[in-house]
């Protein structure tokens, strides 16, 4: 009994043990269990957090560019309104005067002398840039030594200069005759692509990259301008009607021409240039006739392709607002008034190109089916209107603050 006594209590304590190892176990695995759900949860806390910023920044991205759409439209109307302050001080100033002839008249700042004021938080600028100022090159006829010196001024060997020079006329001119360093029609249509000579001067910088020999000499290979490219398109005017403005020529446009010579160039700073400002800017002089400025300096090139008014001008309107920006190019006929529009249709409008609705020039009168009757008419006619230009499409000869 007593040995049985003895075997029947060591069972409680074995049980005991195996209890004991039993317990740590269990806890070994609750903690091991508890480990991977903590584990499960970080994962979980992580994935969503990521969500969560990716939904966040998707939502950001949409809210600035609809912001950008709706900030965008509003500095849009803010340039139109300051375009057609700028056009009623031009009709004003022309009215009186008879033509607008420099910014010496007082034209220079329009918005000043319209009283306009832009939105609280918004800058607006005005640069001009007269098209009468450029070497015209609607007018074949007498361009050929002005083409050939201002290639020359840009940099180009004799030989580059004869090529771009006979080029650039045949490309002009009516006839299918080549010039000895040109092209005509025979010769753009075994090109690849094949196409002809508009026989008409430019309509754009961009038609260029047709002519036999700009493409090499004044694009690069991925087709934008090079340097000297955008300097012959700084000199030259696609839509001046043949006539040099002498009020705000530059000297060194008259001096890369050869149409003066330097005795001439002195005479004209003496007569309009001051010590408020040089010639095309507001503190200069300027004469209303050819007649006027020929008493003060003498005879002009034995009457070249010279005037006294600005015909075609280019305006420019900036309007920014902290980072953001927004820009109009407007080039109008100062001599001529525009059609009539719809005023339901707003003002005037933009049309869509094939890149998009940049670069796209406006025909002002385009009347839409369904408007109001009730019509704007413009006292100028609109050759182009371009939302958002390239910077380097636009040469301005004046800024207004």
């Amino acid at each position: 009994m007593s040995r049985l006594g003895m075997q029947l209590g060591r069972v409680p304590r074995r049980l005991l043990v195996l209890c004991g190892r039993c317990t740590s176990a269990h806890r070994r695995e609750v903690r091991r269990r508890g480990g991977s759900t903590l584990l499960f949860v970080l994962v979980l806390v992580v994935v969503t957090s990521a969500a969560v910023l990716k939904f966040g920044e998707r939502a950001l991205a949409e809210m600035a560019g609809e912001g950008y759409y709706v900030q965008r439209e509003r500095l849009r109307g803010e340039a139109y309104s300051a375009l057609e302050a700028t056009l009623a001080v031009l009709a004003q100033f022309r009215e009186i005067d008879g033509g607008l002839y420099a910014p010496a008249q007082g034209w220079g700042d329009p918005l000043a002398l319209a009283g306009h004021e832009p939105q609280p938080g918004c800058t607006v600028t005005i640069e001009f840039d007269d098209e009468n100022a450029k070497l015209p090159l609607a007018n074949a006829e007498w361009a050929e030594p002005v083409l050939a010196s201002l290639f020359a001024d840009l940099g180009f060997e004799p030989g580059e200069v004869e090529v771009l020079t006979d080029s650039l006329l045949d490309w002009i001119d009516a006839d299918d005759n080549p010039r000895p360093y040109g092209a005509e029609k025979d010769d753009y249509l075994r090109g690849d692509p094949a196409h002809v000579a508009a026989n008409r001067a430019p309509r754009s910088f961009a038609e260029l990259a047709s002519v036999q020999g700009f493409a090499d000499l004044m694009f690069t290979e991925s087709g934008r301008p090079n340097e000297r490219c955008e300097q012959f398109m700084r000199r030259v005017s696609l839509w001046s009607d043949g006539t040099i403005n002498l009020n705000t020529v530059p000297d060194e446009l008259l001096r890369a021409s050869g149409l003066v010579d330097d005795r001439q160039l002195a005479s004209l700073s003496r007569a309009l240039d001051t010590v408020d400002g040089d010639r095309g800017t507001a503190g200069a002089r300027y004469c209303r006739s050819l007649n006027e400025l020929g008493e003060q300096v003498g005879p002009i090139a034995n009457g070249g392709p010279f005037g006294v008014q600005t015909e075609a001008l280019g305006i420019v309107v900036t309007v920014r607002e902290r980072q953001a920006e927004f820009r109009l190019r407007a080039v109008i006929r100062t001599d001529a008034t525009g059609t009539t529009q719809p005023a339901s249709a707003g003002p005037i409008r933009q049309q869509s190109g094939a890149s998009g609705g940049r670069n796209a020039a406006v025909r002002p009168g385009a009347a839409e089916v369904g408007t109001s009757n009730a019509a704007i008419e413009y006292p100028f006619k609109f050759l182009e209107l371009v939302e958002d230009p390239p910077p380097s499409s636009i040469p301005p000869s004046q800024t207004t603050p």
